[in-house]
């Protein structure tokens, strides 16, 4: 959990090893995704991508298969050496180190950004706005995405509920990804306009045990909680196993889960020549 003089932001590489395996956006509907946003004009046919806090590459080795150029930017070197252990040679994608507050890019250098689950886990994600309409070029997009109940299963749910009655501490570092309007309002205050896409069609199904779900939380692999005490979070994990234990089937109970992509896509303002007189 580096910090800098801008604030603090969750580093995953604590988790690296485990992340591809416990998150997944399916590639046909990713690539449906990116289709759509190309057929709707809010991302261009060709061009340079950045890709703010891309993790290990999971939503732009896709955009690289597809001929983007992309960089990609993350604080986790551990998550970065996967991304770039999984990009093919001849792919234009390149995965570095850096904060998203200060990145290694001109003004106006890309064509696009595409992030997803970063803005909940940097702590002053204003600045993280700011630097990414910085690179941008006017009238490119910022293209948020997000799976969409993908995380949502009964064993989590207890555990997050059980964590809210007994602890103030505050979830995310920065924004709650359940309420979308502040990132709305923030940036059409900086002058970019809101483009509407539905994505809602593009779902799938996850399965899931109430075993390997509680396996999960054991491993820590969940950002939002990692700022609980470390005595709360055991507590909490324990009442959460004798939960699960006290379920019909227990452990080896299955729960499916029907996950959807949602974005939020906002255009960059172009700049108007001044009127000649």
């Amino acid at each position: 959990m580096p910090k800098t003089d801008a604030g603090k932001t969750s580093n995953f590489s604590p988790i690296a090893d485990r992340y591809d395996a416990t998150r997944e956006i399916p590639s046909a509907q990713l690539g449906a995704c990116y289709e759509r946003l190309v057929r709707q004009g809010l991302l261009p046919v060709a061009g340079t991508i950045i890709d703010a806090g891309c993790g290990t590459g999971q939503i732009s080795l896709m955009l690289a298969e597809l001929g983007y150029e992309v960089r990609g930017y993350d604080v986790s070197a551990a998550m970065i050496r996967i991304a770039q252990a999984k990009c093919r040679v001849e792919l234009k994608a390149r995965y570095a180190v850096a904060d998203v507050r200060s990145l290694p890019e001109s003004d106006g250098t890309c064509d696009a950004v595409v992030l997803s689950k970063l803005l909940q886990h940097v702590e002053d994600w204003q600045s993280a706005c700011r630097e990414l309409l910085r690179v941008l070029r006017p009238g490119g997009c910022l293209i948020e995405l997000n799976d969409r109940g993908a995380f949502g299963n009964s064993v989590r749910k207890h555990f997050a509920r059980c964590a809210d009655a007994s602890e103030r501490t505050q979830r995310y570092l920065g924004l709650d990804p359940h309420d979308r309007e502040p990132l709305t309002a923030f940036l059409m205050a900086q002058g970019c306009e809101a483009v509407s896409v539905d994505t809602t069609d593009l779902k799938w199904e996850k399965a899931i045990s109430y075993g390997e779900a509680l396996d999960q939380l054991q491993e820590r692999l969940f950002a939002e909680f990692w700022y609980l005490p470390n005595a709360a979070y055991d507590r909490i994990l324990a009442d959460t196993a004798h939960w699960v234990d006290s379920q019909p089937e227990g452990r080896s109970r299955i729960e499916v889960l029907a996950p959807y992509l949602s974005l939020q896509v906002f255009r960059k303002a172009v700049k108007r020549a001044a009127a000649i007189e």
